[in-house]
């Protein structure tokens, strides 16, 4: 029963926010346990991770899908190349954050031709979840 409700919720919703329509994309199967759970040993590494795979983070298409601002406006504040600032953009395309993808690229896929998915679904889950606590305290102490 409980298997049947996760599956009908994540396949016949109408309205599905760009988080969740990724997270199908990186999520095996949808009502086991994750692995980085496991993996990560250090708590605080494990909420950071979960928090931004369950899109609770202070990106803008965040932010402003909460504000009822239109997704084509909810730009990157940190320079102004007009991009809508979700997380492929923050990991992978924005130069704002090129100092934290250098000092990860060597334990992470961050080429150019590397997508969100990619980067969600690599095994090294510690790196990841550094990677994104990186970003979060930039923004905390950088804010744009």
């Amino acid at each position: 029963m409980h298997l049947a409700f996760i599956e009908k919720l994540f396949t016949n919703c109408e309205i599905r926010t760009n988080v969740q329509t990724k997270y199908l994309h990186f999520k095996g199967m949808l009502y086991e346990s994750e692995s980085y759970l496991c993996d990560i040993s250090c708590v605080q590494l494990q909420k950071v991770l979960t928090h931004f795979r369950c899109g609770n983070s202070q990106l803008e298409v965040v932010l402003g899908a909460w504000e009822g601002v239109p997704y084509t406006e909810r730009l990157c504040q940190g320079y102004d190349l007009g991009k809508v600032e979700d997380e492929e953009h923050l990991f992978l395309v924005c130069p704002n954050t090129q100092k934290v993808k250098e000092r990860f690229c060597s334990a992470l896929p961050l080429t150019h031709t590397s997508t969100f998915v990619e980067l969600m679904q690599t095994t090294n889950t510690v790196a990841l979840a550094k990677f994104v606590a990186c970003f979060q305290y930039q923004r905390t102490i950088c804010p744009p």
